[in-house]
């Protein structure tokens, strides 16, 4: 199994480089829609349910509305090389701010799982539309970080998309090392056995100095002292965001999204954090590189 995992990831590694650096915007933003798609149907194996409808809909309701974000970024939102003075009320940050607030509930219902939790995901459609929020305002995200001043150096937002992941596999590479070595203490027992508070603190060590230094050498437009609190931040987000497709694999009783990748499981296994950590870096970026300007 550890052979397939590694054959898998060095096949996969080299074709993810290319496509954070190489193509344009707009082909980057469309290559996106499919990988969605197929994340949105493996998000729909967690509604409880074996209807034909339920995949269809999550499916094409995600697709459908990548599609009209990426219509809408041809004149609205994609304002580079300048981002205009009231971006805070475009609709596209405002979809983030939703994906925030709903990963908020999210934690809630890790807290409270099996408890209340089983209360509220026990119809598909919350589970739906949970997926629905998450995997749209990523994809816009990912797309908006792939953007950050695009118009003056192509790759910048590239190198951005890196840090991020650096910061998620850090969190990822640092729980299992720290967790394996001196793993004790339960971080969540209910939802996921194996995660220990030793590796989750082992994880925030490991990413928060592995990207830092990384934020380095790329060179951001703010403060490094402010990115290592974004970056420590992001790694409980990334944690919450495992947590949470773990506690709704439990409850659907599966133990991968998927077997596309061979030796990974499916693409929302590799991506969970991914989900929770997008919204939250994109809309850092935009506070700390444009400030805030918000009617309410």
């Amino acid at each position: 199994m550890l052979k397939l995992r590694i054959i898998t990831a060095l096949v996969l590694l080299p074709l993810a480089m290319v496509l954070l650096f190489y193509p344009g915007l707009k082909v980057f933003s469309l290559i996106l829609i499919p990988v969605f798609a197929i994340i949105a149907w493996e998000w729909s194996r967690l509604l409880q349910t074996n209807k034909v409808i339920s995949t269809l809909f999550i499916l094409l309701a995600v697709a459908s509305l990548c599609g009209i974000y990426y219509w809408l970024s041809q004149s609205e939102f994609f304002a580079y090389p300048a981002i205009p003075v009231n971006w805070a009320e475009t609709h596209p940050f405002k979809l983030l701010i939703v994906s925030i607030m709903a990963w908020v509930v999210a934690f809630v219902l890790i807290l409270l799982y099996p408890k209340m939790g089983r209360v509220w995901l026990r119809g598909p459609w919350i589970r739906a539309l949970f997926g629905l929020i998450f995997l749209v305002s990523t994809w816009l995200a990912v797309v908006l970080i792939r953007s950050t001043d695009i118009g003056q150096n192509h790759y910048y937002g590239g190198w951005l998309l890196l840090l991020m992941f650096v910061i998620i596999w850090g969190a990822d590479v640092g729980a299992y090392a720290f967790g394996k070595a001196m793993g004790k203490r339960k971080l969540a027992p209910v939802v996921s056995p194996n995660k220990t508070w030793e590796g989750a603190i082992g994880g925030l060590i490991t990413a928060t100095v592995l990207s830092t230094i990384a934020a380095f050498y790329i060179g951001l437009s703010f403060s490094l002292t402010w990115f290592v609190l974004l970056a420590m931040v992001l790694v409980v987000v990334s944690v919450i965001g495992d947590l949470f497709e773990s506690m709704l694999k439990r409850q659907a009783g599966i133990k991968d999204s998927s077997q596309i990748l061979p030796g990974h499981g499916g693409l929302l296994d590799r991506l969970d954090s991914t989900l929770s950590v997008a919204p939250f870096f994109i809309v850092a970026l935009l506070l700390f590189e444009h400030g805030l300007s918000i009617s309410l």
